[in-house]
């Protein structure tokens, strides 16, 4: 099996470098027809996708952004100051829609398996990255790994003006959507604390002080149906007061937004956003009590 596997991503990584269109450095950098980004539907390739995305609009004003992303996933873009050319694909990265024009130069924070079906079918002018990977054929070496600092990376290597200050702002549209489910009588939210049940469940085992209503985000006693998708999810940490979690993807949500978390990582899964999540109870109320200490 590992045989097969290795054999095949041989041929498809030979398939992706016969596929590049003539490239002209520096000059295609310096001056692109457009611009554009890719993400898979990982949580943490999307974001990485959006603060590539602005980036971009910086630094590239007056040209078009393209944004190719998985369907589910795609509100998440909303959360730009302005709207990139959306291409979404479903079950074939290689194949979004609409379709591109030819010769985008594209960037990839995050490069993944989705990314070589993508260069397999449209291949763009090039494709920049700080990550090594089949599917990037321009490597921008940067000292910084963690998100978004590596965006920033590429950008200042590329001596591009950044905006290193910006944060995704939630669109009122998923802020209203949001606040219909956690409150809908009102529609108005009083402040809470975001939580998994497991999360909420360590509180009241070791009877911490919770000094705001706790909205469970999953479990039995969760108002949030388990269908509700990304976009409602990020503008409900948005709102939040703070996150409390032992979910990855709520953690990078958070992180992503710049809203107080903590977090319960016990296989070391909370990757890419930096942050110091507890390993144990123990540290995590601890680091729980110097939150509301600090406040928010």
């Amino acid at each position: 099996m590992k045989f097969i596997k290795k054999l095949f991503g041989k041929r498809r990584e030979a398939k992706v470098s016969s596929n590049w269109n003539d490239f002209r450095f520096p000059s295609d950098i310096q001056k692109p027809e457009s611009v554009g980004v890719f993400s898979s539907n990982d949580i943490s390739d999307v974001w990485s996708a959006v603060y590539m995305a602005k980036a971009l609009q910086t630094a590239y004003p007056g040209i078009p952004v393209h944004f190719v992303t998985h369907q589910d996933v795609c509100e998440l873009a909303g959360f730009l100051p302005w709207t990139p050319e959306m291409h979404l694909y479903t079950s074939d990265a290689g194949a979004p829609e609409p379709e591109l024009p030819g010769n985008v130069l594209f960037f990839c924070p995050t490069p993944s398996e989705d990314l070589v079906r993508f260069i397999d079918k449209t291949p763009p002018a090039a494709c920049v990255s700080s990550i090594e990977h089949p599917a990037v054929n321009l490597r921008i070496k940067t000292v910084a790994e963690l998100l978004p600092d590596n965006v920033y990376g590429v950008m200042s290597v590329l001596k591009m003006k950044t905006d290193t200050s910006w944060k995704p702002a939630v669109p009122r549209i998923l802020a209203d959507k949001a606040s219909a489910i956690l409150s809908p009588v009102s529609h108005r939210t009083l402040p809470y604390i975001l939580a998994t049940e497991a999360a909420a469940a360590i509180f009241d085992k070791k009877r911490a002080e919770v000094p705001l209503k706790v909205v469970l985000v999953d479990g039995k006693s969760s108002n949030i149906p388990h269908e509700t998708n990304e976009g409602i999810k990020a503008a409900m940490v948005a709102g939040a007061s703070a996150v409390a979690t032992t979910e990855k993807d709520l953690w990078i949500h958070a992180r992503a937004l710049g809203i107080p978390v903590i977090g319960l990582d016990r296989k070391g899964a909370f990757t890419g956003w930096g942050g110091e999540p507890a390993t144990g109870d123990t540290q995590f109320l601890n680091q729980w009590a110097t939150l509301i200490r600090h406040g928010w």
